[in-house]
């Protein structure tokens, strides 16, 4: 894993996923191996994430799917930036929930790192999205 911390260190100010002490308004949202090409990480969901009342930020939603692919692409010691996101919200994530963010990656093709991103409760998927990624040059 020593080429996923490599790659995490260009995100160190992230507003996802970076420490306290370099961006105190961060989530800290850890990833984790999740088989051989897949990230996970668990969310707990505040009034503060909310956009309609009791319900998570639609753009919270996509931003913590964009953060979990960007992760599936550290694991692998690859840098690169969202060229595309197209999010699907199936069900409303609601405040107080604990969520799970999960990221494979399934596909590269002239270039373009092809990944699937999703939120669940439980059994029960609230939102999916496809990305795809490039190496900056």
């Amino acid at each position: 894993m020593p080429q996923y911390q490599v790659a995490k260190q260009a995100h160190t100010y992230c507003m996802v996923c970076g420490e306290q002490a370099s961006n105190p308004d961060s989530l800290q949202l850890s990833f984790e191996l999740d088989g051989e090409k897949g990230v996970t990480a668990v969310f707990d969901v505040t009034p503060r994430h909310q956009g309609y009342n009791g319900l998570l930020h639609g753009g919270m939603t996509s931003t913590l799917m964009d953060a979990a692919m960007t992760h599936c692409l550290f694991i692998q010691g690859i840098k690169a930036l969202t060229a595309e996101l197209v999010v699907r919200f199936m069900k409303p994530i609601q405040i107080g929930d604990q969520i799970r963010v999960s990221a494979s990656l399934f596909g590269k093709r002239h270039g373009i790192y092809q990944l699937e991103a999703q939120i669940s409760k439980g059994q029960r998927t609230l939102a999916r999205a496809s990305g795809k990624f490039i190496e900056p040059k």
